[in-house]
């Protein structure tokens, strides 16, 4: 068995843990973000869903008339991709303003496929670094991902529970991984 199947020497892992420790700061913040965002949508579940889909379609907005502002100056360099990417984003974002419903399920489905994309990314950085919290908070997110890919129409106040309960359960994690963090980047 190779080196890299048995996983990383003790020495990369404790380098990984350094390096993120040097940030500590940031885990709890990100926990204090998510557990306040967590709060607010278990109390205003409904809104929270529209509230998303406002933002993401003024950001598609935004990215689709400067991408055209790309193209029509000519910096986009890629002629008519730039401004097909604009149009697409504003095509989008329209969509998002005049079919609420349709974009919420896809919407839920985006969000379920992203979800388990990103805590598999965790559990590898867990295993990597050998980090038993890195790895709960991937496994977390993948459930919850596979939560929202299995059963989209369940009903979209039910997801935006299950989004508050996720970023509460991520949000604790978070803030525990933090402070060990802190405790690993002090000084000895």
């Amino acid at each position: 068995m190779s080196q890299r199947d048995q996983g990383l020497p003790g020495h990369h892992k404790v380098e990984i843990l350094r390096a993120m420790a040097r940030h500590w700061w940031a885990f709890v913040l990100r926990g204090a973000a998510a557990i306040i965002f967590g709060v607010l949508t278990l109390l205003h579940p409904g809104l929270s869903l529209f509230v998303l889909l406002a933002f993401l379609a003024a950001w598609l907005a935004v990215e689709g008339g400067t991408t055209i502002g790309q193209a029509l100056a000519g910096r986009g360099g890629h002629g008519r991709w730039t401004w097909l990417d604009g149009l697409l984003s504003l095509a989008a974002a329209l969509a998002l303003l005049l079919a609420p419903g349709l974009s919420l399920f896809v919407f839920v489905l985006m969000a379920g496929g992203l979800a388990v994309a990103v805590g598999v990314a965790r559990i590898v950085l867990a295993f990597r670094a050998a980090d038993v919290l890195l790895g709960l908070l991937g496994a977390v997110t993948v459930l919850f991902g596979a939560v929202l890919l299995a059963r989209p129409g369940a009903g979209l106040l039910a997801i935006a529970w299950i989004m508050a309960l996720e970023a509460l359960v991520m949000g604790a994690i978070l803030i525990a991984l933090g402070f060990r963090l802190k405790r690993l980047n002090a000084p000895s």
